[in-house]
């Protein structure tokens, strides 16, 4: 897994003119901390930190070496943004030091592969959870987890338990958990609700006499 670069500058506690003016400039405030050291107040190019975003499968899941000031640097995991609620503009980061050699706890997306065969039929293909919680070290978090449901029929599901994980990775979240069901499609339960209906009356009405 590579490891991407971010240059940010130290800065002192900021003051509210300071903060806007920073973010005229494209620049975004951010924190560094976790470990046994004190906690980093840092400024940097907004766009640097998105484009990180846009050029990796990993999303805050992604590994950063910060480059700081006098050649010192930092190994950390984007842990929190906080953005504009209307124009979407980064607000504030915390990055989080990480250990190459310490496993770690991270939420990783789940992804489907291929249609199912209960889905060609009408059916209806129903997460039931997005991201896995698995544990591993910083090195190995994957991509994401591939979920094969081609082989589900209406009425199949799959559970936490069933997933196969990449060597390395241990899975945290609970092993009966539903991860995706196949559902009958509108028009199936519909069909199978009038066939119900039509057995019913055959049932109520009485056959007729044979002369």
């Amino acid at each position: 897994m590579s490891v991407i670069n971010l240059s940010v500058q130290l800065r002192e506690k900021t003051s509210k003119g300071q903060l806007k003016q920073m973010r005229r400039e494209g620049r975004s405030p951010g924190v560094i901390y976790g470990g046994e050291e004190a906690s980093v107040a840092v400024g940097f190019y907004s766009r640097d930190l998105e484009k990180i975003f846009k050029g990796s499968d990993k999303g805050i899941n992604t590994l950063i070496e910060m480059q700081l000031p006098e050649g010192k640097k930092e190994t950390v995991m984007t842990r929190e943004l906080q953005r504009d609620p209307l124009t979407e503009m980064l607000l504030h980061a915390d990055f989080y030091r990480v250990s190459l050699s310490e496993r770690m706890t991270f939420e990783v997306p789940l992804a489907w592969i291929g249609e199912s065969m209960g889905v060609k039929e009408g059916g209806i293909l129903q997460p039931g959870l997005y991201t896995l919680t698995v544990e591993c070290l910083p090195t190995q978090i994957p991509d994401r987890i591939e979920v094969s449901v081609e082989n589900l029929g209406i009425g199949d599901k799959l559970l936490v338990e069933d997933l196969v994980v990449p060597s390395g990775v241990e899975v945290l979240s609970d092993p009966e958990e539903l991860v995706v069901s196949i559902l009958a499609g509108r028009v199936m339960a519909e069909e199978t609700e009038e066939e119900e209906k039509e057995e019913e009356v055959s049932l109520l009405t009485p056959e007729a006499e044979v002369e």
